[in-house]
């Protein structure tokens, strides 16, 4: 069964990546995939994620890993729909600020309530792909009401025209 958003956790942490995965299984209409360094996740891009979360700091398993920024850099050039929620340690403002900067939707410090407050990203995300979708409608439903209430007023002047709608009322 096909699920209905594709959800990439970026993290060199283990324990972490396997905690948040388990913590965030609860989304059934997910499907998940863990990558243990941000390579791996950029390698995926094909498969379209909707939803990364990325660790702002890639280099525990290799020292010559490239960090969260540049991984979040790549990610916006090469998957731009794709939504990225910063994941990091530290808790400082220029730090939050870059990333923002470079098109993360938000950013978690990492603490005892880092899975909540990434949980609520996604439930924020997830109310952000509905009022575009629902916006998308509402584009096509009105440029649908423009065209056919042009279609009427050229129906309504060929009518007046050709003589079948006149002034005169016919009673007087």
């Amino acid at each position: 069964m096909k699920k209905d958003y594709t959800l990439f956790i970026v993290d060199d942490d283990p324990m972490q990546l396997e905690m948040l995965k388990d913590h965030l299984s609860k989304f059934k209409n997910f499907e998940i995939k863990i990558f243990p360094t941000g390579e791996e996740c950029l390698m995926a891009l094909s498969e379209k994620p909707d939803i990364v979360i990325l660790d702002f700091n890639l280099n525990s398993i290799s020292k010559g890993a490239i960090n969260g920024l540049d991984v979040l850099k790549l990610i916006k050039k090469d998957a731009p729909d794709a939504e990225v929620i910063m994941l990091s340690g530290q808790e400082k403002i220029e730090v939050a600020v870059n990333t923002m900067k470079y098109g993360a939707f938000d950013y978690v410090v990492k603490n005892e309530s880092s899975f909540y407050r990434s949980e609520n990203a996604i439930f924020n995300l997830l109310r952000k792909f509905k009022l575009t979708k629902d916006a998308a409608m509402y584009r096509r439903l009105a440029f649908a009401f423009a065209i056919g209430f042009v279609v009427l007023l050229i129906g309504i002047a060929f009518l007046f025209f050709t003589g079948h709608i006149t002034n005169n009322v016919g009673w007087a």
